[in-house]
């Protein structure tokens, strides 16, 4: 429950660093496990940019999630 909630406030305080686009493709990607291929096409963009949207994005939530252990 403790770390749902983490999570949950990691997210929200890492929401505004991103466009709306790449938080949509690594939440389609990463969380709902669509294909890359699917998400591009559905996003208008390239797979590689999908990996790497969703690469940026995990990268600062790890980030603040460690940061949030530390406290």
């Amino acid at each position: 429950e403790y770390a749902s909630a983490v999570t949950q406030r990691a997210m929200t305080v890492i929401r505004k660093d991103f466009s709306d686009q790449s938080w949509q493709a690594c939440w389609e990607f990463a969380v709902l496990e669509r294909p890359a291929s699917d998400v591009a096409a559905a996003l208008g963009m390239t797979q590689g940019a999908v990996y790497a949207a969703s690469a940026r994005v995990l990268a600062k939530l790890r980030q603040e999630l460690a940061g949030l252990m530390d406290d």
